[in-house]
């Protein structure tokens, strides 16, 4: 960045905030890609990646921060070696640091949104998948991954980072991550949406005080003069990159619709995002934590993102004169700390939002330039994510997940232990040995109340839910509606208290089911569970609506049965009948262009 213009006062309450205007900064870069058709590829976690310009080292991906981005299709496996070059030096055991945090070196890999297996070699598997209790020993140690996804996984975008139990914060926090999409199948969206460039912006939060107490307390040598080196630096503390980046620019040609992969990875702020300045952008959302909405585009004007979050948005920008330029940022009040200060560490309370510009968006005249409508669209779905809520679900299928962030504990319907390092390893045991909240059945449907969601992101690994009741309609001018699909969630605006509710199927898999709060510093002190998926592998719930259960094929049959009133579950299929798909683009079932037919 050539230069930018800071400016620090102080807030109601005696918060600070940054003001940053930025003048033309880089262009904004990609992390290399590699795709699972090409084969086995190697993971480096090391620790002696540059921490941007900060003058310290922090733990990369491959040399880099973020890491590669990882590319695949429906039905494919993603074939890893995760090799651990960290060093061995920063690798101390809770119970010689005293504290929650520890074991700085060793390391695993979680994929964050992929509907996939979470066992691994422990359970007969040739490679670890989705096993977030396995473990890669510093020094050199490595370990086989195979992610092999549903034939009907839906395309969208998610990421992947370490999930090792009390280092995640500091790993995840700290640069070891990156995005993993996986692609829409020929013919599954409409040439509008197919057809738009693609932006991936891998946006990433970093409270310097928050990481540096955490290594401190973890006996780390990495980050425990972050504080001090940001002085140095004359920047701040809470620091927000895209793509490894401070304050980029992103160059758009005018009237032209782009599609942006964002993904937010931070270990505790929120962001609220609109473009201000000079430019005008239309923002239109398409799909939330890498689920398309059953209809889209919804029109927006902010991007709500929160540890763990993703959203795929449409965006298209104009100006008064050419060129101008615009300002993606997060605006609200939110705690910060600046170099030498104290502030808010481990253990303090929820994800505030942050005040920051991102980056600089320059819009480029295109000559003779209009805006299109984007179509009205409703793609059609895998069985995993059909629509959930009108099926009845049994009665003894529901229950309640409490995340409680005074004790550092997820319940369910009122019982539950925090996954402390004291707990967890009593009598000689370890957090492999901690026993699940309950047990759910593979190829069933539940129903969840969620409690304290307003505080504190929500995740579930391995299966998305749905939406299906919240105490209002919609919160964030529409960006959050009833029947949506995520697998983290928070939604401040809401009460405390119960009111959102939501559905899930439990297709395919067999296993632990993890969830916990994306607070990373939260889930480290304790705020995680499981829950054991039992029953047959490779069972669907056979009450399927108008879905497809094998590959997407463009004008092929969507799998259909009756309304499943009765909540049956199990692989049965034989009472499932075939209904040709209405082919506008595939199994698009509803397409309506600008005139509203």
């Amino acid at each position: 960045m050539s230069k930018f213009l800071a400016m620090v006062s102080l807030f109601q309450g005696g918060l600070l905030t940054v003001c940053v205007w930025l003048t033309r900064g880089a262009e904004l870069t990609y992390p290399s890609e590699l795709s699972a058709s090409a084969g086995t590829h190697t993971l480096t976690f090391t620790s002696d990646v540059d921490f941007g310009a900060y003058g310290f080292k922090t733990r990369g991906i491959n040399g880099g921060v973020p890491g590669p981005t990882l590319r695949m299709k429906p039905g494919e496996t993603l074939s890893l070696t995760l090799k651990n070059d960290m060093m061995a030096s920063n690798n101390v055991d809770c119970s010689t640091t005293g504290s929650e945090y520890c074991e700085a070196s060793i390391t695993n890999l979680h994929t964050h949104g992929l509907h996939v297996s979470s066992k691994g070699i422990v359970d007969g598997l040739a490679a670890e998948s989705d096993n977030i209790f396995a473990t890669t020993a510093p020094g050199g140690g490595s370990t086989p991954y195979a992610f092999t996804i549903p034939a009907n996984h839906m395309g969208g975008t998610h990421w992947y980072h370490p999930h090792h139990h009390h280092a995640t914060a500091l790993q995840a926090g700290g640069g070891l991550a990156g995005v993993l999409i996986v692609e829409d199948p020929t013919d599954y969206l409409p040439t509008e949406y197919s057809s738009m460039p693609e932006k991936i912006m891998f946006v990433s939060g970093h409270n310097l005080q928050t990481l540096q107490t955490i290594a401190t307390s973890s006996q780390s040598n990495l980050w425990t003069t972050a504080v001090a080196d940001a002085g140095t630096a004359g920047l701040d503390t809470l620091a927000f990159m895209v793509n490894g980046q401070t304050g980029p620019t992103l160059t758009m040609n005018s009237h032209t619709w782009y599609r942006w992969r964002m993904v937010y990875a931070a270990v505790e702020a929120a962001l609220v995002i609109s473009v201000s300045g000079d430019a005008t952008c239309t923002m239109n959302l398409i799909a939330k934590d890498g689920v398309y909405l059953h209809s889209f585009p919804r029109a927006i004007t902010k991007i709500y993102l929160y540890p763990g979050s993703r959203a795929d948005v449409a965006v298209a920008c104009t100006c008064t004169t050419y060129p101008c330029t615009g300002i993606l940022g997060s605006s609200t009040t939110r705690r910060l700390q600046k170099a030498g200060g104290g502030g808010a560490g481990p253990g303090t309370a929820a994800a505030d939002t942050a005040n920051v510009n991102l980056m600089t968006i320059s819009i480029l005249e295109t000559s003779g330039g209009v805006t299109s409508t984007l179509p009205t669209t409703i793609v059609g779905r895998p069985c995993y994510l059909q629509d959930l809520q009108s099926l009845t679900v049994p009665a003894a299928n529901t229950g309640t997940i409490n995340l409680q962030g005074a004790g550092r504990v997820v319940q369910w319907n009122g019982a539950g232990t925090s996954m402390t390092y004291a707990n967890t390893h009593a009598d000689g045991k370890t957090a492999a040995d901690w026993p699940p909240l309950t047990t759910l059945q593979a190829g069933g449907i539940y129903e969840i109340g969620i409690e304290g969601a307003n505080a504190h992101p929500f995740h579930l690994h391995i299966n998305p839910y749905q939406i299906t009741a919240m105490p209002a309609a919609s919160y964030g001018d529409g960006y959050f509606a009833i029947g949506d699909w995520h697998d983290t969630l928070m939604i401040s605006e809401m009460a405390a208290g119960p009111g959102l509710t939501v559905r899930l199927l439990t297709n395919g898999f067999t296993g632990k089911m993890v969830v916990h709060c994306h607070i990373l510093e939260h889930e480290d002190e304790g705020m995680m569970a499981y829950i054991e998926v039992g029953g047959t592998e490779g069972a669907l719930y056979s009450g399927a609506s108008t879905c497809y259960k094998a590959a997407f094929v463009s004008g092929g049959t969507v799998t259909t049965a009756p309304s499943a009133t009765t909540g049956t579950t199990g692989a049965a299929a034989s009472a499932a009948t075939t209904l040709q798909a209405y082919v506008a683009v595939g199994l698009i079932l509803i397409a309506i262009g600008s005139s509203g037919l």
